[in-house]
C-alpha cells in the first residue's frame, strides 16, 4: 500500500469514528428530553386529574349506604359502584313500593341495611300515604333515608311524586332527591321509555345521589 492509500484509509477511520461519537452523544440527549419513550410499551399512562375524578371522597365510599329499588336502580348500579364501592345495592325489575318493608327486614337480618338509606320505588305504580309511611316508619334508625322522585310517562307519576313530598317533611331524617325535576329537558339522558337511563344519564343520577348523601 503506497503512502497516499493509508492516508486515506486512516482518515476515513478517523471520520467514521467521530460519526460513532457523535450518534452516541444524541442518543443520550434525545433519551433525557424523552423519558416516557422508555416506559414499558403494555403499561399505561395515568393521568392524576382523570385518576382524582374516578375516585370517591375518602369519607364517601359507600360503606354503609343501602339502595333499595327498581329497575332504575338496576340499571345505574354499575355507576353507582364505581363512585361508591362499597355499598349495598338493592334492585329489582318491577319491584312496588308494597314491597319494600319486606326488603328492609331481609337486608337487616342479613346485617346489609346500612345507616343512610335511599329509596327508589315508584316506577311501576302509586302507592298510598301510609305505605310509605310504613316504609320509613321501618327505618326510624336510620341516620338518614333520601326517597328519589320518579319520572315515568304514566298517569301515576305526579301521584307518587306528590305523595314522597307530603310524607318527607313528616320524618326528622328524610329527604327527597327531586329526580323527576332534576331531569326536566335532559330528554338525551334516556332510552325511548323515558324511563331507563343511558350511560350519561346514569352518571348524572348518580352524582345527585351522591351530593345528598354528603349532605348527611
Amino acid at each position: 500500500m503506497n503512502r497516499k492509500n493509508g492516508w486515506m484509509v486512516k482518515t476515513l477511520g478517523s471520520f467514521m469514528i467521530l460519526l460513532i461519537v457523535i450518534g452516541a452523544i444524541g442518543l443520550h440527549l434525545h433519551s433525557k428530553q424523552n423519558p416516557d419513550d422508555n416506559e414499558p410499551r403494555g403499561k399505561p399512562r395515568v393521568s392524576s386529574t382523570s385518576g382524582e375524578q374516578a375516585q370517591p371522597s375518602a369519607s364517601l365510599n359507600g360503606e354503609g349506604v343501602t339502595m333499595i329499588g327498581d329497575s332504575v336502580t338496576v340499571g345505574i348500579e354499575p355507576y353507582l359502584k364505581e363512585q361508591l364501592p362499597n355499598m349495598t345495592v338493592d334492585g329489582k325489575v318491577g319491584r312496588q313500593m308494597s314491597q319494600a318493608v319486606k326488603v328492609i327486614n331481609e337486608l337487616s337480618a342479613q346485617g346489609k341495611l346500612g345507616d343512610q338509606v335511599i329509596i327508589e320505588l315508584g316506577t311501576n305504580g302509586p302507592f298510598s300515604k301510609d305505605h310509605l309511611r310504613d316504609v320509613l316508619q321501618s327505618l326510624s334508625g336510620a341516620q338518614q333515608v333520601i326517597l328519589v322522585t320518579t319520572r315515568v310517562p304514566k298517569g301515576w307519576q305526579d301521584t307518587v311524586n306528590d305523595t314522597i313530598s307530603e310524607v318527607a317533611d313528616e320524618f326528622s331524617n328524610v329527604s327527597v332527591v327531586d329526580w323527576h325535576s332534576a331531569s326536566v329537558g335532559k330528554d338525551e339522558y334516556f332510552y325511548k321509555d323515558g324511563v331507563h337511563l343511558k350511560p350519561d344519564g346514569s352518571r348524572y343520577y348518580t352524582s345527585l345521589l351522591v351530593a345528598a348523601l354528603q349532605k348527611s
